[in-house]
């Protein structure tokens, strides 16, 4: 095995080449070969132009991963997944079968823009203070551990973003958990119907969880719904909010770089447009005073700027949809477009290797701690936004203490810091100040050489 080849488990977004970052068509042009589901491959059809390709059937996820550490032995591999790899894709299987024979330090996960979040930015829809993801594909997780962890999402008030929603064989799952969603007393929820999301074929409509009850026939594998959050109005012209993910400008996507260089104005806290100034050709604005005074001056200063002919783009950290300032300059009331980025959570999981099992939660500001108990207890992976390191430390007693966790600040920056342990020990963690991330890994996880590995359960139903 080549001394540089390298193991790259690639997430490419939801399909649109522009929603690829940087960084994930890079190692796909230094790959030696290109391995991955034949539809996938199509979406990146002109990037394996002098690559050795190996196509891959559904079904065939295992296959896909062994295959791509073998050929480690004569050059360097890019696995490819769609959206991010740590969000019901190749990440876990890739890294728990990699990690046998191949040093940590030769494998990469380059995460991506998940399908709920382009798909909420192309609806407009934001999540304040929570979202739970599940996938109601019983094939590798019991329906009973799937329908108490929608039941325990649905009594929490907690939007919902439903992966694997239905197919041919599977046609009762939807049904049911939409009743459970009626039961909660949510029937008159916003629910948006996303399909094919960034791809040719794209639709996207609301209905609610009255409507979907009666029409559920209707959807397929190739939906996701989004049920709850905060919905604003978007569209495709004027002001832009931006997402320009966790840090580093390699994880940009190109339609947000392209965006930004063609900018006028571009408006952002600081600290993000520090991180993409080289490629700024227009103006900047930032604000003076407290953090809501400058979200409403960098807003008016935007629509000044679209009035006066220019092309605004204000920018936010991590992804527009989750738990960013475009909540609130969506609040205001105006029509806005907003391009996805990689979020935080999906960088951090990536750092930490592979800490989702399968369903996960999305956290931020104060959570009692009986609600990380009773989430965790039902299975979820879990990701804290902005946790002080008091937080942090006293929630230790709260979690199942053999779940590893990460705890991360900076991801992607040149002051990153990480540090993975089990929930046991994160009490003894030496941390300061506030702004991070913490990481609880799903049930059957596990540290191996440094990383998390969470199975997702592929030995349940192929042989790994």
């Amino acid at each position: 095995m080549p001394s540089e080849s390298r193991l790259s488990i690639v997430g490419i977004g939801p399909g649109n080449p522009g929603s690829m970052t940087l960084r994930a068509r890079r190692m796909i042009k230094d790959a030696d070969f290109v391995v991955g589901y034949r539809r996938y491959l199509d979406l990146i059809q002109p990037l394996l132009k002098d690559k050795r390709v190996y196509p891959g059937r559904m079904g065939g996820e295992v296959e896909r991963a062994r295959l791509a550490v073998e050929l480690l032995d004569d050059g360097s591999v890019a696995l490819i997944s769609s959206g991010d790899p740590n969000v019901y894709g190749m990440a876990s299987l890739a890294l728990e079968i990699a990690l046998t024979s191949v040093d940590p330090s030769r494998v990469e996960v380059i995460p991506g823009v998940t399908a709920f979040s382009a798909a909420a930015c192309r609806a407009g829809v934001v999540f304040r203070e929570s979202l739970a993801v599940v996938s109601l594909s019983d094939l590798l997780t019991p329906w009973e551990d799937i329908w108490r962890r929608v039941r325990l999402a649905a009594s929490m008030g907690m939007p919902l973003a439903l992966y694997n929603p239905r197919s041919s064989r599977r046609d009762w799952q939807l049904s049911e958990a939409l009743e459970v969603l009626k039961d909660a007393g949510r029937s008159g929820d916003t629910v948006v119907v996303a399909r094919n999301v960034s791809r040719k074929g794209e639709s996207i409509r609301r209905s609610t969880v009255d409507d979907m009850l009666r029409d559920a026939g209707e959807i397929d594998m190739l939906t996701l719904l989004i049920i709850g959050g905060e919905q604003g109005h978007v569209s495709d012209g004027g002001i832009s909010i931006a997402g320009v993910g966790p840090g580093s400008i390699e994880f940009l996507t190109h339609e947000v770089v392209e965006k930004v260089r063609s900018a006028t104005l571009v408006l952002g806290a600081e600290m993000h447009l520090e991180c993409i100034k080289e490629i700024i050709a227009g103006d900047v604005f930032i604000g003076a005073g407290s953090r809501e005074g400058r979200q409403v001056q960098r807003l008016e200063r935007a629509v000044c700027e679209l009035e006066n002919g220019g092309s605004p783009v204000i920018t936010v950290g991590g992804d527009p949809s989750i738990f960013s300032a475009a909540g609130r300059y969506i609040g205001m009331g105006r029509s806005l477009g907003m391009l996805p980025g990689v979020s935080a959570f999906s960088a951090a999981a990536a750092r930490a290797g592979a800490p989702i099992s399968n369903d996960f939660v999305l956290l931020s500001g104060s959570v009692p701690p009986e609600k990380l108990s009773a989430l965790a207890d039902a299975g979820f992976s879990m990701f804290l936004y902005n946790a002080s390191a008091y937080t942090i430390k006293g929630i230790s007693e709260w979690l199942p203490g053999s779940r590893p966790c990460a705890v991360a600040r900076d991801v992607t920056r040149r002051d990153e810091i990480l540090e993975i342990c089990m929930a046991s020990e994160l009490g003894d963690l030496r941390l300061d100040g506030s702004r991070y991330m913490l990481v609880v890994s799903g049930p059957g996880s596990r540290m191996r050489d440094g990383m998390i590995v969470a199975s997702r359960g592929y030995d349940k139903k192929y042989s790994v």
